[in-house]
């Protein structure tokens, strides 16, 4: 059992021999098929501790820690069949030490085949195992820690990947198999690759950026950090790779931020906590006059000096104690403006430092608060006139009945009216009636000097507030100033234009206690003034105060009546002179009211004209009156001629020619048989439009008068521009016409001139056959009057049409 086995025909040389026995450190062993130990070489025992003696016969098992194992191992010796087959075992030595051992084994067999046994060598190998183990533990330490790493980590030698981290897995979206067959250059950009590999090359340790690639082909930008190691004996480079989308993303931000911040058209500034100033954007300098150098590192208080000083302390408190602020500055630029500034103010705190900032935005907001002022004066100031308006006025006065109150005062309010500035407006154009209005507050302005506040209230009206006075003398005195002012002409465009004023007074506190009470009853003793003449002044009374009432009810009556049987007509005829034959009617409108009574045309006619009620009203009358003509007309008055009076607001009416029309058209009535009468009024306002409107009558074969002849601004231009047919003498002229000599003149006079301009002439009021003589004498055309009869209902006009009146 000592001696080592020997090849069949072949010795093995001696030195040999010893040195596989004794000097060599694998032990030689030989196993039966029972696994018993046939043989085994003498240096066992400096590997196990046991001689040959204790080895020999022993089952092979006694040297596993774990005898189990020694199946598997005699099992993959067999299965090899004869060839050398290889295992790393712990076994035990003699003292109970652990050892791991490598076995080299080779199955043999018998002539016929069956399983001889086991012919080996083992060698220790505890102490690479060891090492190896050692190695394996730092490498699972790397693999724990570079898996936690949130960089992606890779080793390549010589451009092979070997090893990478989760991390690195994860950003380039690749398993780890697949990584391990690819180079480092296949997660590069093709474009950014040459870069990488000169880096490489020079061994360049420093970070740069390239462009990664993901296995799903997105491009993004990265960081890598490259460091040579080594492996073992390999020299290989260990990549530390950094995802910079992120942090791309976030300085694109900035540099957004900042070149809104730098381009922003309001200024901005970033001071310390200490109030020196580190940093303003380019717009500061615009906005506040100081260059960017005189700036930053001085205080901001240097910035706002004299009284803007204040406000800046006031500001810089408020910003400290709450980290915010928002307030206007009114400071002086050093190009010596005046310059509104709004300041807001907000803490910035930087995280994970101490210091605190605070960024300012300015922003010049002067042109804002001078469109605030301009809008708060247009507020409160009339554009036109800039006189305080209806707001201010009313505001002023409430102040001045406050004040006399406290003090035992009075005040007066004036309520100025031009007279017919709509005539004016109307007929010469807005710019006309503007500048009135301009010339006439400064005229207002003159006569109220400093004891009255003059405002505009609306349209042609004014206000003239006067406080703190003992009795109503001054206001006297103030009112007929304004009288007396404005009945000088006005010279607009080197034309002069009267236009005076007619005012009413109301006094604090005998004519009411309230600013709505005195505006109230100055307007009632101004329109007082007006119904007794104009171009004068009124106190307010009581009994205006009735009067007024009544004109209320008034109008309330009638817009209540229109459509209603209220109103009726009542026809008077016309007498052809020289025949005494009726050969025509004027109509006349009568108001039968359940509260009022029968009111005569002198009291509701103008009230209906002023409220606008006559347009209505007038419409009605066309169509009643057309619709009785025409019945008279085919009973046979084929030359009857229909005469009606025409309100000058009716006249004005955007409607009235399609009233006419209407009426003609419903009714049936040649246009040959109406005859409009129209006041001398009308013609005043000199529009165009009016001379339109008149030809377009004539055009349609309508008759056309002018009414009342002689008592208004009679014109002769009238009768030779306007187409008129028919001149009326009003009744007026027929009182006294044989008793007094002038006015018998001017019947005549009026007769010959219509006459001579082929015009015939309507003689109203006519009540004696005295009258009637002289005007058949003086060859006037038509007469009208008591005389004749009386204006009767429309059912009692057919027996007179068919009368001759002698």
């Amino acid at each position: 059992m000592g001696q080592a086995p020997e090849t069949a025909g072949e010795r093995i040389p001696a030195e040999l021999h010893a040195a596989l026995l004794n000097d060599l450190p694998d032990v030689l062993y030989s196993i039966d098929a029972q696994g018993r130990i046939a043989w085994i070489s003498p240096n066992a025992a400096a590997v196990f501790g046991y001689s040959v003696a204790e080895l020999i016969g022993t089952d092979a098992a006694r040297l596993y820690i774990r005898p189990d194992e020694r199946l598997e191992v005699v099992e993959r010796i067999r299965h090899a069949r004869g060839r050398a087959a290889r295992a790393e075992i712990e076994m035990r030595r003699k003292d109970g030490a652990a050892i791991w051992v490598a076995i080299y084994a080779c199955a043999h067999y018998n002539s016929d085949g069956r399983f001889a046994g086991i012919n080996g060598a083992i060698r220790d190998i505890t102490e690479v195992w060891q090492t190896r183990k050692t190695l394996q533990d730092s490498e699972d330490r790397f693999r724990r820690l570079s898996d936690v790493a949130t960089e992606a980590i890779c080793i390549h030698f010589q451009g092979k990947i070997i090893d990478m981290n989760k991390a690195f897995e994860t950003l380039f979206a690749y398993p780890r198999e697949e990584l391990l067959t690819m180079w480092a250059w296949d997660v590069i950009d093709p474009r950014d690759i040459p870069l990488a590999k000169s880096m490489v090359a020079q061994q360049y340790e420093a970070p740069y950026e390239v462009r990664g690639v993901r296995k799903d082909g997105s491009v993004f930008p990265m960081e890598i950090y490259s460091k040579h190691s080594w492996m073992g004996a390999n020299s290989v480079r260990v990549t530390s790779i950094r995802d910079l989308t992120q942090s791309k993303k976030a300085e694109a931000s900035v540099r957004l931020l900042s070149q809104a911040v730098e381009q922003s058209p309001v200024a901005v500034a970033v001071v310390g906590c200490d109030g020196v100033v580190q940093y303003v954007n380019s717009a500061h300098a615009g906005i506040t006059g100081h260059p960017s150098a005189e700036v930053v590192g001085r205080n901001l208080a240097l910035l706002y000096p004299g009284k803007a000083k204040a406000a800046l302390e006031e500001f810089w408190q408020a910003l400290l104690a709450q980290g915010e602020w928002r307030g206007e500055v009114q400071v002086k630029r050093q190009d010596g403006a005046r310059q509104w500034q709004q300041v807001y103010g907000s803490k910035v705190a930087t995280p994970g430092e101490d210091t605190t900032h605070y960024l300012l935005q300015i922003e010049d907001i002067s042109i804002r608060k001078d469109q605030e002022r301009k809008l708060q004066h247009q507020a409160l100031f009339d554009g036109l006139t800039d006189l305080p308006n209806r707001v201010q006025a009313l505001d002023r006065l409430g102040q001045q009945i406050d004040q006399a109150r406290d003090r035992g005062r009075k005040v007066a309010l004036l309520f100025v009216d031009l007279d017919e500035f709509k005539a004016i407006n109307d007929s010469l154009g807005h710019e006309y009636g503007d500048e009135l209005l301009v010339l006439a507050s400064e005229r207002l302005r003159q006569a109220a000097g400093s004891a009255g506040v003059v405002a505009r209230f609306g349209g042609d009206e004014f206000l003239v507030i006067m406080g703190d006075m003992e009795d109503a003398d001054a206001a006297r005195t103030v009112a007929s100033g304004i009288v007396e002012s404005f009945a000088q002409p006005f010279t607009i465009s080197r034309r002069e234009l009267i236009a005076t004023a007619s005012i009413g007074l109301a006094i604090y506190p005998e004519d009411g206690r309230t600013q709505q009470t005195l505006l109230r009853n100055a307007d009632i003793a101004m329109y007082q003034a007006k119904l007794a003449g104009r171009n004068r002044f009124c106190f307010f009374t009581s009994r205006m105060n009735e009067e007024a009432e009544a004109r209320l009810r008034m109008e309330g009556e009638l817009r209540r009546a229109v459509g209603t049987d209220q109103f009726h007509l009542a026809y008077q005829p016309l007498v052809e002179v020289s025949t005494g034959r009726a050969m025509g009617v004027e109509v006349l409108l009568r108001w039968s009211n359940p509260e009022l009574g029968h009111v005569p045309p002198d009291r509701f006619i103008p009230q209906a004209e002023t409220s606008g009620v006559i347009v209505p009203i007038g419409r009605m009358v066309l169509h009643t009156a057309c619709r009785d003509a025409r019945r008279w007309v085919e009973a046979g008055h084929t030359d009857l001629r229909l005469c009606i009076n025409v309100s000058p607001r009716q006249f004005q009416d955007a409607g009235f020619l399609d009233d006419v029309r209407a009426a003609l058209g419903n009714s049936g009535l040649p246009p040959g048989n109406l005859e409009l009468e129209i006041t001398e009024g009308l013609l005043l306002t000199e529009r165009g439009d009016v001379d339109v409107l008149l030809r377009t009558l004539t055009d349609m074969g309508i008759l056309l008068s002018i009414d009342d002849f002689g008592t208004g601004y009679s014109s002769l231009s009238y009768l030779e521009r306007f187409p008129f047919d028919t001149l009326k003498i009003d009744r007026s002229f027929m009182i006294g016409m044989l008793e007094r000599q002038e006015r018998k003149v001017l019947v005549e006079t009026i007769v010959a001139m219509a006459s001579g301009l082929g015009l015939k002439v309507i003689a109203e009021g006519v009540e004696t056959a005295e009258q009637l003589a002289h005007l058949a004498a003086i060859n006037c055309d038509i007469a009208q009057g008591y005389l004749f009869s009386r204006p009767v209902p429309a059912a009692e006009i057919p027996p007179l049409l068919g009368r001759v009146f002698r």
